[in-house]
Formats: C-alpha cells, structure tokens, sequence
C-alpha cells in the first residue's frame, strides 16, 4: 500500500546543511562581530580585498615589532645606538599607523572600496619605504651583518605578499621600495672582502627573487579571485535558494487557503444533501426507494470522507489537536479495530489477523493511535488484492512494536520517501477516488510526530509492505474508566433547537431533520435574527453557523444569545478548514462540528450538550 498506495512509512528526513570556508573567510573570527555579521552578504572585490588586510592587520603588528626590535639591537653593536633606535621608533609609528587606519577600514562609509584600496597602497609603501632605511646602515657593518639585514626585508617583503592576497597595486610599490634600495647598496658599497663582480652578481639575484616574489603575488591573487567567483557563486545560489524556499512557502499557504475555501464551498451542499439524505431515511419507504435512499447516503459519507481527510490536514496545520495521553487497553483497542475492517477484509477475499496480542497496556492517545492504525489497515485492504493483511504486536524493551503488514504490490525504495507527501499516489494515474486523495499518509507522520513515537517502513516491490509503530508500555496496571452513560435528560420533544445559517437550504435541511428526529425547531439567517426570533422562542440550545455573512459569525450569534441566557449550550457547525479558522473555534471554547454533520453524530451531539 502506498500514499495512491497510501502508505505510512517511517522514512526521516534529515537536511544535511554543509559549507566550505573560501580563501576570504580566513581568519574572519578575528574581527568584530558586527563586522562578520555584514559580511553574511558578498561584497566587491576590493570589499573583499579591504576586509582581509583588516585581518591580517591585526596579525602582523607584534612580529613586525619584534622583528624590528631584534633588528635595532643588532645594529646597536656598530653604530651609535641612537640612529637604530631613531629607525625603530619610526618603523613602529608607522606600522601602528598602518594597522590602526585598516581595521577602522571595512566599516568607513565614507570612502568607496577603491578609495579605500588606494589608501590602504599609499599605507603600505609609506611602512616599506621607512622599513627600507635600514640599507643606509650597510656602509657601517660587517658583510655578515649585511646578509642578515637582507633576510629582514625579504621575510617582510613575503609576509606582505600573503596579507595583501598578492594584489598588485599593493605588492608592487611596496616590493619596489624594499628590495631595489638593497640591490642597489650591494651593488654599490664597497665592501672588502667582497668582489665587485660577487656584488654584481648578488643583485642579480636580488632582481630574480624581485621577479620571483611579484610571479608568487599574481598566483596568491589567482586563488583568491577564484575563491572569490567560488564565493560568490555560493552567496547567489544561497539567494536563489531563499527565494524558492520563499516561493514554496507562499506556494503552501495559498495550497492551505484553496484548500479551506474549496472544502467549505463544498461542504456547504452536502451538509444539505446530508441532511435531506438522514431525513428521508428516517421516513418509512418501501424496499426499493429504501435502497435508492442507502446508496445516496453512502455517496455522502463518501464525499464526507473525503472532505474529513482534508479537515485533518488543516487541523494539523493549525496545530488544534492536541494529544491526550493515558493508558491504553492495547487488545480491547486493536480487536475493536479488526472487528471494524473484517467485512472490508472479506469482501475482497483478504485474511485479516491478529497476531501476538497479549494482555498489554500502553502509554499513548487512544483516539489519534486508532486513527493511525485505521489509516494504516483501510489502506492495506485497499491495495492489496490477494493474501492477507497482518495486524500484529511483537515486544520490544521497554516498547511494543504494532505492525501492519500486507501482501500487495510494495514501494519501490525510490519512492518510500515520496509517499508521505500530501496528495501523492503512485499507481494511481487516473485518480480512482476509491483510493482516497493521497492524504493518509501524511496524516499518519504528522500524527505520529505528534504523538512522538517511531514510524518505520519496510517494503519490497512485488511482495508487500509492513508499517510499524512503537508504543512505550506502562507498568501502571490502571485502565481507563469506561465511559458514563449520558444521564437522562428532557424528553426530544422539549427540546429546542435554534439554527443559525445563512444559506437557505441549510436551514431547510436542518430543520427537516430535527423535526423528524423529535425536536422542537426555530431558524434564522443572522445574529440579528436569531436575537429577534428568541424573543418568542426559548432555545434549548443553539446549532450556529461558523461563518454567516458579513462580518457576522456564529461565534458572535452564540455570545449574544447568552446575554440573555448566560449557560445556554450551544454547537458550532462550519465547513471552513482554515487553520486560523479552528484556532479561532477552539479559544471560543465551543465544540466545533465539520460539514456534513452525520445526523445519528448531530442528534448524539445535541443530547450531550443540553444533558450536561
């Protein structure tokens, strides 16, 4: 069986939500928070470009300085230490400088992202070009020491490369500025132990390494222009995703309101035809107009059952069931259930069984747990044509496992997921309405969610499927009391019934029915003239429409009628599945009937409430 098989399945759905880090989300913890959070959204570029060196900002200045600092102590040892220190000061001014002017940056709404890429450039060759006075030192010491200086400004020229993500306009000039005036100090201070053409040939290398280091800055820029289109290739796919979920949602909110008001423009006739239907069955007829009269009633309930499945729908949608868990005499109920589905079983020439039943008590909502095994047994009659269908129980800890098993066509794996979506049938292209409209199914999760209890499926194409539910079991031996018979009340005669429609028909239908069952029976349009006609009527109780015309409904008719009568009992009566509709109900605290009303269900109802 299956959803067109309409078929429960325990089939979870997990979102896997992954995400990879590009090369501009590095070290994007380290910035302010307000900062990471407008970053949620791509920006230019030079945005990108900006927001990185704010980072790297923050990293650089304490090794730059203890770089500096060892470098000043070691050029205390042949010069005058006040030069060395004079530089120092002036290489961590300028570094302090620099730092503080881009992380203030990416929030500067003042400059464009270019403006402030030419800022950050002129930053960076003014902190080079201080950097690089340490050359004019050369004169002064040892080659050894010379070497050493050379190692300084190429270590500080290859962190630059990475903290500037090789962008050209910055690495530039700023490789420039450091490295030219070194090769040209080796070229042209005289050093004694040193030859002219082992100089020469020093800055050869010097204007390789010049070469190689800008080569190194186009392919660290390379990444991160890709990661960038990778990025933004993700932001973009993300919106498009936003607006399809957007989409969907508002899809399934004009799919709930079409819903609401095809059910309640189509429960309104056949709560008429209903009414006339429960009428004239209850008139003597001979045996062939009695027939005609059950075949009709069929076709109502039919269309009712329909209309019910959909109504459940909404009812979850509008989160107004609620569950009401207590103990629950297991044999008692599944026993009633194969009692209920044995006609249906035979009819079709099905075995229907009951297996492992023992005296077991469990902890769940006794009504929404027969509505979910009922949905799970009406569809494996439904679909399957030959063999058996198995309602079993099995234990399982501190749980008892209920399952439904068939021998019908199976799910196909593909499809066990599909089945649980609303209105989706498989094997049902011509949409036989014998086999439903595709909601039981999605009834059966969303009442098992509510109930939180497992649901699981087993299927195998061409040999059957089995459903399964878990229980928990209580060790309470305590069952619920049975029900009290409705106490003896006023005889049907003296009971007055106010109906408030707005639809003609209903009135008359309504009217019809009651009359027949006994009542006593007043109708009115409105809320006006409801308050007008019991003027001359005392009602018993009021039957009201939910939604009559207008701004009116029955929920207005019903309080001021108990203006006068502040305890008068009173039903609502709708066809309208809104989800905001029944929580509307609900709050009233009136109990809420749905069209069409069977009329042994409307008679039980009235009695209750003018009984209580």
């Amino acid at each position: 069986m299956a959803n067109g098989r309409e078929e429960p399945g325990a089939v979870a759905l997990k979102d896997a939500n992954s995400s990879s880090r590009s090369a501009t989300d590095l070290g994007m913890s380290h910035l302010p928070v307000e900062l990471r959070e407008r970053d949620a959204e791509l920006r230019s570029l030079q945005g990108e470009l900006v927001l990185l060196m704010a980072q790297q900002a923050r990293r650089i200045p304490l090794q730059r300085y203890l770089t500096s600092v060892l470098m000043a102590a070691l050029l205390s040892y042949y010069v005058s230490p006040v030069l060395p220190l004079l530089w120092l000061a002036v290489v961590i001014a300028a570094v302090a400088l620099r730092t503080h002017v881009l992380l203030g940056l990416p929030e500067d709404r003042s400059r464009s992202d270019e403006a402030k890429l030419g800022l950050a450039s002129a930053l960076f060759l003014g902190t080079g070009a201080v950097q690089a006075l340490v050359v004019l030192f050369f004169p002064l010491m040892p080659v050894l020491i010379g070497a050493i200086v050379t190692i300084y400004v190429v270590g500080v020229c290859s962190a630059t490369i990475q903290s500037t993500a090789g962008y050209q306009r910055v690495c530039l000039p700023y490789v420039l500025v450091m490295m030219v005036p070194v090769g040209v100090v080796w070229t042209l201070t005289p050093v004694a132990d040193v030859a002219v053409f082992e100089r020469l040939l020093f800055a050869g290398l010097i204007l390789v390494y010049i070469t190689t280091m800008l080569s190194h800055a186009r392919g660290v820029y390379g990444v991160f222009m890709e990661s960038y289109n990778i990025r933004q290739q993700r932001v973009e796919l993300n919106r498009k995703l936003r607006s399809a979920l957007g989409n969907a949602e508002t899809a399934n909110r004009a799919k709930t309101r079409f819903l609401a008001s095809a059910s309640h423009d189509l429960r309104q006739p056949i709560h008429a035809l209903s009414l006339f239907s429960g009428s004239l069955l209850l008139r003597p007829m001979d045996a062939r107009t009695a027939a005609i009269a059950e075949q009709i009633d069929k076709a109502v309930k039919s269309l009712a059952s329909q209309l019910d499945a959909l109504l459940d729908i909404s009812r979850l949608d509008a989160g107004v069931i609620e569950r009401s868990i207590s103990s629950v005499d297991l044999p008692a109920l599944l026993s009633q259930l194969v009692d209920e589905f044995q006609p249906q079983a035979d009819r079709k020439g099905l075995r229907l069984t009951l297996q492992g039943l023992s005296g077991s008590v469990v902890r769940t909502d006794p009504m929404l747990l027969q509505r979910i095994l009922r949905n799970l047994l009406s569809n494996a009659i439904k679909y399957t044509e030959q063999g058996s269908v198995d309602l079993s129980v099995e234990p399982l800890d501190d749980k008892l496992r209920i399952s439904v098993s068939d021998t019908g066509p199976g799910i196909p794996e593909s499809e066990q997921e599909r089945v649980f979506e609303e209105f989706y049938q498989l094997n049902n292209p011509e949409r036989d309405r014998s086999k439903g409209l595709g909601l039981g199914l999605a009834i059966v999760r969303r009442l098992t969610e509510l109930l939180d209890i497992d649901l699981k499926l087993a299927s195998v194409p061409g040999r059957g499927s089995r459903f399964s539910v878990d229980i928990p079991v209580t060790r309470s031996p305590g069952l619920p009391a049975a029900e009290a018979t409705m106490p003896a009340g006023p005889l049907w005669r003296h009971v007055q019934v106010l109906v408030i429609d707005d639809e003609e028909a209903i009135r008359l239908g309504m009217q019809t029915l009651l009359e027949e069952m006994g009542f006593t029976v007043e109708t009115a349009a409105s809320t006006a003239a409801a308050v007008e006609k019991a003027r001359d009527f005392t009602p018993s109780i009021v039957l009201a429409d939910f939604r009559l015309r207008g701004e009116d409904n029955g929920i207005r008719t019903i309080r001021a009628l108990r203006e006068t009568w502040p305890e008068l009992p009173a039903l609502l009566i709708s066809g309208d599945t809104a989800p905001d509709r029944l929580r509307e109900a609900r709050d009233a605290g009136v109990e809420l009937l749905h069209k069409p009303v069977n009329a042994m269900t409307l008679r039980e109802s009235i009695l209750k409430a003018v009984n209580e």
